[in-house]
């Protein structure tokens, strides 16, 4: 079809139309030069917090379900109380992020010995032996070209 316009003919009547020429020029031209993140970043930064979420959901609902047909009710409670911290475990191995104002080098009880999550920023730039911090806008850090 000649001229079918917006998906099938990104140069068609409507798209002059509706956006305009200088417009649709202005909008390739500003995502060519701000793409945003990769792929792997958005999943793992961003998607997986909300499937993993829905999965401990989903884990939750089965232990509750279960004890709750067995009619035990103090072992619904512990294994709900273990479920949970389980899953605070695998969250905060894989996404927890140092706190830059916390000064006490002692940890509390209970809470989890991992400095850095896996799936945070900081833990992908330990991984590849950078500083946790990225170097300033336009210096470039000296240890990413060895």
């Amino acid at each position: 079809m000649a001229g079918a316009g917006f998906p099938d003919d990104p140069g068609g009547p409507i798209d002059s139309e509706i956006l305009g020429p200088d417009r649709v020029e202005e909008e390739k031209r500003r995502a060519l030069e701000d793409p945003g993140q990769p792929w792997k970043e958005w999943f793992y930064f961003t998607a997986f917090k909300w499937w993993l979420a829905i999965v401990f959901l989903i884990i939750d609902s089965w232990v509750v379900t279960v004890f709750i047909e067995l009619r035990s009710w103090l072992p619904l409670v512990a294994a709900t109380i273990a479920a949970v911290y389980l899953e605070f475990l695998l969250y905060s191995y894989l996404w927890h992020r140092p706190n830059p104002d916390r000064t006490r080098t002692e940890r509390r009880l209970l809470w989890p010995a991992f400095e850095i999550g896996r799936w945070t920023p900081e833990g992908f730039r330990r991984r590849a032996g950078l500083s946790l911090e990225p170097a300033e806008e336009g210096a470039p850090d000296p240890r990413e070209f060895l």
